[in-house]
């Protein structure tokens, strides 16, 4: 309907509505603008750096495969709907000033759902197309059945302890996502960031791991600004020195490599990357992805009614 010319344009068009409604209501305090600034300020990041890498690298996500861009935000929802489920048990963190309206506030915490990994991967796009750690090399290693088996073993081991110890541990829940996924991938031939460590390259590592550093920055301005807002519960042994907790953004993003590498099993080795990946064995049936996507609705639903019994502390409603 639209070639890439049209679709690089409607995106900049689109930054600069969110950016005008977003921090217009910043600015001016208008509700419920200032109330869900942190879903505006993300999609304008996730548009402009996504146009700003089509524009020097003539190839973006959002612009040259729009539907693996939807494929990607649809997954995010998915697997932020589970992280809310999980910190149930964890309780790493909590809501304040959410809208009293369901309307409002559901829509705009799917939005900020949908925004995670997109924001990760296109940052890490920008910082290809930028050269970043291109041409590194690091000491290659092998990767064997022993190798395999410690992944599952610290994953469940760290797994185990901050699901146990919640209030202490849950900061171990994000590496051990990472470790799990890895092995599972190593194990299904999938794309794999311990793949390419093993062969002596660590680029696409270093770039996803800054790309999490950057977007947990900015993710923390968006949220200390917005009117609507997240708090972290920090264990004892973090609360002296908090800006460590900084080290879980790159962590974090590239658990979120893993565990969408995981997904593209659904897909015969499609993702985000643009070539897809060769599987080895035969390729899935497609009820699969049918079914993973009515487990995503299923459980994004229950995702947002437990937030809203669990997890949100205090509503505000407007006049």
């Amino acid at each position: 309907m639209f070639d890439e010319f049209a679709r690089c344009r409607l995106a900049l068009y689109g930054a600069i509505f969110a950016a005008f409604m977003g921090f217009g209501g910043r600015i001016t305090g208008i509700e419920p603008l200032n109330n869900q600034f942190f879903a505006f300020a993300l999609w304008t990041y996730i548009l402009l750096a996504d146009n700003l890498a089509y524009r020097f690298n003539a190839s973006s996500t959002l612009v040259s495969r729009p539907e693996e861009f939807f494929y990607l935000a649809a997954w995010s929802v998915g697997l932020a709907a589970l992280a809310e489920l999980l910190n149930l048990r964890l309780e790493a963190w909590q809501y304040l000033n959410q809208p009293s309206d369901l309307s409002l506030r559901w829509t705009g915490r799917v939005a900020a759902w949908a925004g995670v990994l997109p924001s990760l991967f296109v940052t890490a796009d920008l910082f290809r197309t930028f050269n970043f750690f291109r041409g590194l090399k690091s000491r290659r290693f092998e990767i064997n059945a022993r190798l395999s088996k410690r992944l599952y073993l610290a994953g469940g081991v760290l797994a185990a302890l901050a699901l146990a110890l919640p209030r202490h541990a849950w900061p171990l829940a994000v590496p051990a996502v990472f470790l799990l996924a890895e092995a599972l991938n190593l194990k299904l031939g999938l794309p794999s960031l311990l793949r390419d460590l093993a062969g002596g390259l660590p680029g696409k590592t270093l770039r996803l791991a800054a790309a999490g550093l950057a977007c947990g920055l900015l993710w923390s301005w968006w949220n200390q600004a917005a009117g609507a807002f997240w708090q972290y519960n920090l264990p004892g042994w973090l609360q002296p020195a908090p800006w460590l907790a900084y080290a879980g953004f790159p962590l974090l993003a590239l658990s979120a490599y893993s565990l969408h590498s995981l997904s593209s099993w659904l897909r015969a080795g499609k993702s985000w990357e643009g070539t897809p990946w060769t599987m080895p064995g035969k390729p899935p049936h497609p009820a699969f992805l049918w079914g993973a996507a009515a487990l995503i609705i299923i459980n994004s639903y229950i995702a947002l009614q437990a937030v809203d019994a669990r997890t949100v502390k205090l509503y505000l409603g407007w006049l």
